[in-house]
């Protein structure tokens, strides 16, 4: 069996909409240690095919570009909130006996966390690495003044018993020594 790293949706629409050069810095240096250790890296894209549903991510765009170099990884595309609505990313993961992978990219209270729940419900086990997730939405989007989105989502996940939830720092400890 053997890990993964989930790199979901870290693409130019939404890297431009805000200051994330802390979480995609965490971002990095797991897609690294990864790499180094031998496992699996698989980018996700978010990609709408219907310009009126959303034309920050319509499939001609240059804004649905992901940021970083992905070295010859996968790399699956989906429109859903989910990776794992991506067939070929369900079909992958399974022949390559990925049993735990870890969660970081965009948006924290979507992809992210539609991407864990739905690994968790496929046996798999999750860690959703909270400060290396990141969203462009903020306490006013969802129209609840002082909503900490990141902590939010990272205490809900945690307290479920059933997805395990670390700050990058906690994953180092963990997982590279």
């Amino acid at each position: 069996m053997s890990k993964a790293l989930v790199v979901l949706d870290l693409q130019k629409g939404f890297v431009e909409q805000g200051d994330f050069q802390e979480r995609i810095d965490r971002v990095e240096k797991m897609i690294s240690h990864f790499k180094e250790s031998k496992n699996e890296v698989i980018f996700i894209k978010h990609i709408d095919y219907d310009i009126e549903k959303s034309p920050l991510f319509f499939k001609k765009k240059d804004n649905i570009e992901i940021i970083v170099d992905t070295n010859n990884s996968k790399v699956f595309e989906k429109s859903e909130p989910s990776a794992f609505t991506s067939k070929n990313f369900k079909e992958y993961v399974k022949e390559k006996n990925i049993d735990h992978i870890f969660i970081t990219g965009f948006n924290t209270e979507y992809c992210c966390l539609f991407t864990a729940i739905n690994a968790y419900h496929e046996d798999i086990k999750v860690t959703f690495i909270e400060d290396a997730t990141a969203t462009v939405n903020d306490e006013e989007t969802y129209e609840m003044k002082g909503l900490d989105i990141y902590d939010f989502i990272g205490t809900v996940l945690d307290w479920s018993n059933s997805i395990e939830v670390l700050y990058y720092d906690e994953y180092k400890e963990l997982y590279t020594s």
